[in-house]
């Protein structure tokens, strides 16, 4: 009993080897069919054309093609769209950070304006740290120096 338990395992050992082995060496090798018709239409093909006597190049499958992707090197390098749309991002942040500053001056022109319009009586600080008190006509101009630029750089 236990000699017919062996002698199966290794019939089925040696039968499982036998369609491992003629399989795994066709999956090695394809053909490949190059033929130019009467038209000059180049053809290619796993099968021979009918009718026609062309040689058959041998494709080994195993191996990868020498250069598998072509485009592995341009990849590296962003593309002339890609360069144009970061660019055009940079600017647009450059246009955002300009924008930002000017409201943060508008609204300190503004801010000013509210100060010293309404008030006849405006008191500064000198620069020895005294507290002098601000001429109507100094007071005036400065208003409307403050409205001429809210006017060009803020509405």
């Amino acid at each position: 009993m236990r000699k017919l338990e062996i002698l199966c395992s290794a019939t089925i050992l040696a039968l499982c080897a036998a369609l491992i082995a003629p399989g795994h060496g066709l999956a090695q090798e394809m053909k490949m069919y190059q033929w130019t018709d009467e038209d000059g239409v180049v053809h290619f093909s796993d099968t021979a054309p009918a009718g026609l006597d062309v040689p058959a190049t041998d494709i080994p499958l195993d191996e990868a093609p020498a250069g598998a992707n072509p485009y592995e090197d341009v990849a590296s390098e962003p593309s002339a769209a890609q360069q144009q749309r970061e660019e055009i991002a940079r600017q647009s942040e450059r246009n955002r950070a300009e924008q930002a500053n000017l409201d943060s001056r508008c609204a300190a022109w503004r801010a000013e304006v509210e100060r010293l319009e309404p008030n006849r009586r405006v008191f500064t600080t000198n620069d020895q740290g005294e507290t002098e008190r601000m001429d109507d006509v100094v007071r005036t101009d400065r208003v409307a120096e403050l409205k001429a630029q809210i006017a060009e750089y803020c509405d």
